[in-house]
């Protein structure tokens, strides 16, 4: 009995920090829509919690693993299941979902291809991977969600020292001018949603104002893409 009290009592009191927690999230950037990156970290009751709230989860499939790569799959809040979004990171993981011919009719029987979301990497052979990928998604008319980054490039693998809050407004900046806008003319593919991967990087409240501030400075006036936030340390630490 005393273990169990205690248990509710530590769950009780966990739900009431991540109500306080999403709560500043939505006072501090309100355009922005959250997501939840699941670990080794994550407890029952946080993947619980969040499921209840509808708020986006990325985890990680083994079986789907050697199709499309690591934390392979988005699981959106309102369609768990069957409908899930993979994240691709090479030609080689949108490779098996691809008919044996780009113009042969679709089976009625045939599965749907998930949606796409398109990881890169802020810099030269990012764009030229990425480039491939779309050119890839273009021929085969893939639905793509959008596109998916992190700043760890922007450290020093040699030092402890993280890359600065400043590194995301350089970073969509630099997906703006390079990916975003020329892609979207050369294929005619609109990237509808940017997908910030902060899951080990942001950790403090503070971190999501200096975001909000980053993202308000570059996004587009016309149709901006819509911004979401992968959250893994800031949650688990509640």
């Amino acid at each position: 009995m005393f273990s169990t009290s205690v248990s509710f009592h530590h769950v009780y009191r966990q739900s009431r920090g991540l109500e306080r927690l999403f709560s500043e999230f939505k006072h501090r950037i309100p355009n922005i829509q959250p997501c939840y990156a699941v670990s080794a970290a994550s407890s029952p009751a946080v993947v619980s919690f969040l499921r209840e709230r509808r708020i986006p989860m990325i985890c990680h499939n083994a079986r789907q693993e050697t199709l499309v790569g690591d934390h392979s799959l988005v699981i959106a809040g309102r369609r768990f299941g069957p409908s899930n979004e993979c994240i691709v990171r090479s030609v080689g993981d949108i490779a098996p979902r691809a008919p044996a011919s780009p113009r042969a009719p679709a089976s009625p029987c045939a599965p749907a291809s998930p949606p796409l979301w398109v990881h890169t990497t802020i810099s030269h052979d990012g764009i030229e991977k990425t480039r491939e990928m779309f050119e890839y998604i273009w021929a085969h008319k893939y639905i793509v969600n959008g596109i998916v980054f992190n700043v760890s490039n922007f450290s020093n693998p040699t030092s402890a020292i993280p890359p600065t809050m400043y590194s995301y407004k350089i970073a969509l900046n630099y997906l703006f001018r390079n990916i975003i806008d020329p892609f979207e003319k050369e294929y005619g593919i609109p990237i509808p949603s940017i997908m910030i991967d902060g899951r080990n990087h942001i950790t403090q409240l503070s971190h999501l104002d200096d975001i909000h501030l980053y993202i308000r400075d570059c996004r587009r006036e016309k149709q901006p893409p819509v911004m979401r936030l992968i959250l893994g340390s800031l949650i688990d630490n509640e």
